[in-house]
């Protein structure tokens, strides 16, 4: 037999159904949101991390001029190597589903069914490939028009066909790990098998070196260390190092996206637990308030005071704990799920479902802990008051007859009808409560409203990047070609206005110590040329009469965290040591873009000793704002041309394309924070249900008086929408004031794991807008639902409502 004051615990649970449901679901939301956001920040860097060093990636990266067998067997033995592999790789072009000629990356790997160092899984079809086949990454291979089994057509060197059968899609975690433009500027990749090499007129020759180290494999110093002894083995070796690159075994391509999604789910879960905790807390005061009765009658049958505050505070555990088992695995798998898309998009594997312990002891935490330290005041309050005054329902110490200053000017209002003015004194009647409901609600508006005004940041840096890709098309050809003779040609395609010849070549950074650094790609446009518009963080951009300088990107100021404008710094280009001084730093793409530099053509084509000469070129055309199509229609006519002539091509691409291309990893962090937006949204949505029901149901005997009294059904529902709107406009209001101060915290988060540096604060209308909606209608259902169900009652069974 359950002793009294436990039936009574079983009686406000099951006896009150709906009251139940609606305090354990604003306990489960809150849970909810809260475990959903830090399971994705558990499982995004602990998947990524151990995902990328299942595959061995390769620590050292050296791209060099061609070498044979017995360079990688010398580099084995070199002190501190663990494992050398030689892979030839190369960039051709495939005409793929539109029709289109565009670049594809193929890496020839001599042993591939044996491959040690940056492996890939097979994810259908066959691997390995045999001679003249060719497996492609999962990335972009819906960009190839033939599915496993179909041929794909690839031009080569010396403009000749080949059609090279499709047999697998595999799954390459390394792409973009050394160096260039990183993940999302590859091109479509290609493995194939060392002895299709001389089939696609390409040297049967190595050109890549990758080498992983025997011990401390994050350690970026050490691995530095080592890559200097193996560079060294490379040019002894009548070698020439091209670019190098170190990396950390755990240091994925995409960590930087990934740093900047968890610096946001890290600010969300910090403002979700207070979201999570005042809602908990406005739903245990509402219900609390509603057991003032219960309370009196059970001092009058003789309960102490820590008996009752016993029971009440068994009730609030059994509700936590309930919401608890409900939301553990509910946010587990949703965080899954979200993951699954987003590891998708950022080129990394998931380790499997599974609730994270550090997860089940936050939420089981939150779930015991905080219900009770919301409930307690309120509990205090309740078994602190005379049975007089509990039954009576009047406070000796707080009159009813007692108004305070807002009460005065509300009964001084003239001009509104009676329920009208019913439900301003209504709204204002327990400010207390209030003051929860509001802060929860502007709490939840506040972050809503933020994900959009960082998302809009986001996308208008986006179109700032396009500030750098300013021709309409951009060219390579194979080899340098005489700028005049180029610009000359171009220009007799109708519609054409300007050429300009670029160089363009990759250095190696040189330490104060003389041993080789990290690898950058130097550019040089004219050093008049209007086709690049850049953001400029600190310095200046380079200027006519220029010499031996560079402007840099973020990434520098990661690695180089001293380095300021005025500063030299030495690098290795076309085989020569070159001392540059660093004029500025510029925004680009973010740190994962590789190390960039921009400089004049005039100095990098001297040191190239390729003066008025240049194998990539950027073409405007007399009409402005092209669309892209217009674009590649463009393209399509210069390569054309160019063919007539004799001139080899590489490369074709619209300059709307580079863009967008360029803007793939941002794109992927303004999807996930509209996703953000639409969960805070759903969260609020919910604890607003809740938190407004209860409202409702606690007066549901005064819509019996009122009944009683001559009022219809609709003069209810009307009292009751009106204070809903009321909360949920003031809620709105404070909101979007507090959306400010939480929109440049999530903004600086993101930008400062992107860039290194703030970006410009962007305010927009739309979340503003869509969250009035929310809220609006929100509050109307919240408080619609729980009138009709009153009204529905007999006036007997409403005014016999506890």
């Amino acid at each position: 037999m359950f002793r009294p004051r436990w039936k009574k615990v079983l009686a406000d649970i099951w006896g009150h159904k709906l009251r139940s449901f609606l305090v354990i679901a604003s306990i489960t939301i809150g849970l909810f949101a809260v475990g959903l956001i830090t399971s994705m920040n558990i499982i995004i860097k602990k998947d990524m991390e151990t995902g990328y060093m299942s595959v061995n990636p390769a620590n050292i990266q050296v791209f060099s001029t061609p070498f044979d067998q017995e360079l990688v067997n010398a580099v084995r033995k070199v002190d501190g190597v663990k494992q050398a592999e030689g892979v030839r790789t190369m960039t051709l072009r495939y005409k793929n589903g539109k029709g289109e000629w565009v670049p594809i990356g193929i890496k020839a790997i001599p042993d591939i069914g044996q491959m040690e160092i940056n492996q890939v899984r097979l994810e259908e079809g066959v691997w390995p490939p045999k001679d003249r086949q060719i497996a492609i990454d999962r990335y972009k291979f819906a960009d190839l028009p033939v599915g496993i089994g179909g041929t794909i057509q690839v031009e080569l060197p010396s403009g000749k066909i080949r059609e090279i059968p499709v047999v697998g899609v595999v799954h390459d975690q390394t792409i973009g790990s050394g160096g260039g433009g990183g993940f999302f500027l590859a091109p479509v990749q290609g493995y194939v098998t060392y002895n299709t090499l001389d089939w696609l007129e390409s040297p049967v020759s190595m050109n890549r070196l990758y080498v992983t180290v025997q011990q401390n494999p994050n350690d970026k110093t050490h691995l530095q260390e080592i890559a200097n002894k193996v560079i060294n083995r490379v040019e002894n070796s009548s070698g020439m190092v091209i670019s190098s690159q170190v990396r950390s075994s755990n240091d994925h391509p995409n960590r930087v996206y990934v740093e900047a999604i968890t610096a946001v789910l890290v600010v969300l879960g910090f403002l979700v637990m207070f979201l999570s905790a005042f809602l908990i807390t406005n739903t245990l005061a509402a219900l609390l308030n509603q057991q003032v009765n219960h309370i009196g009658v059970m001092k009058t049958i003789g309960a102490s005071r820590g008996q009752i505050i016993g029971i009440y505070m068994a009730l609030i555990f059994v509700y936590g704990l309930t919401a608890f088992i409900i939301a553990l695995p509910l946010a587990g798998w949703a965080a899954y799920t979200l993951m699954g898309y987003f590891a998708q998009a950022i080129n990394i594997v998931l380790q499997g479902f599974r609730i994270e312990p550090a997860v089940f002891w936050i939420e089981i935490g939150i779930a015991l802990i905080v219900p009770q330290l919301a409930g307690i005041v309120p509990i205090l309050n309740g078994t602190r008051i005379s049975v007089v005054e509990a039954l009576s329902g009047i406070s000796q110490a707080n009159p009813q007859d007692k108004k305070t200053w807002w009460d005065r000017k509300l009964e001084g209002i003239r001009g509104l009808s009676r329920p009208t003015i019913l439900s301003l004194r209504n709204t204002f009647r327990r400010k207390g409560r209030l003051f929860l409901t509001l802060f929860t609600l502007m709490l939840g508006g506040a972050i809503f409203i933020g994900t959009f005004n960082v998302q809009r940041s986001l996308t208008n840096y986006i179109g700032r990047i396009g500030h750098y890709f300013l021709a309409d098309v951009t060219f390579n050809l194979v080899d340098n070609a005489r700028i005049s003779e180029i610009e000359s040609l171009i220009k007799e395609i109708p519609g054409v206005s300007q050429v300009e010849g670029w160089a363009a070549m990759a250095g190696v950074l040189q330490k104060p110590d003389g041993t080789a650094g990290e690898s950058v790609n130097l550019l040089g446009p004219p050093s008049a040329s209007t086709l690049v518009d850049p953001v400029v963080l600190e310095g200046r951009w380079i200027q006519p009469g220029d010499k031996a300088v560079i402007v840099v990107n973020e990434r520098f100021r990661e690695t180089f965290p001293d380095l300021q404008p005025g500063d030299s710094v030495k690098i290795k280009i076309a085989g020569k040591d070159e001392v540059v001084q660093v004029i500025g730093f510029f925004q680009m793409a973010g740190k994962s873009g590789g190390y960039l530099a921009y400089t004049t053509y005039e100095y990098l084509s001297n040191v190239m000793h390729e003066k008025n000469r240049a194998n990539s070129f950027r073409v405007v055309a007399d009409s402005q704002n092209l669309s892209i199509d217009q674009q590649k229609a463009l393209g399509r006519e210069i390569e054309a041309k160019l063919k007539a002539k004799g001139y080899r091509v590489s490369e074709v691409e619209a300059g709307l394309s580079l863009t967008a291309t360029t803007a793939n990893g941002l794109n992927i962090l303004t999807g996930f924070l509209l996703m953000m937006a639409v969960m805070i949204a759903i969260v609020g949505s919910i604890g607003l249900t809740g938190t407004m029901s209860l409202n409702v149901l606690e007066r549901t005997r005064e819509i019996g008086i009122l009944r009683a009294i001559g009022a219809s059904d609709g003069a209810v529902m009307r009292l009751v929408m009106v204070e809903g709107l009321l909360i949920g406009v003031m809620s709105w209001f404070f909101g979007v004031i507090l959306a400010f101060p939480i929109s440049s915290l999530m903004s600086n988060a993101i930008t400062l794991a992107l860039f290194g540096a703030p970006a410009d604060f962007t305010f927009t209308p739309l979340g503003v807008i869509l969250w009035l909606v929310v809220v609006l209608l929100l509050s109307v259902l919240a408080s619609v639902g729980p009138a009709r169900n009153a009204t529905r009652l007999t006036i007997r069974e409403v005014l016999a409502y506890e």
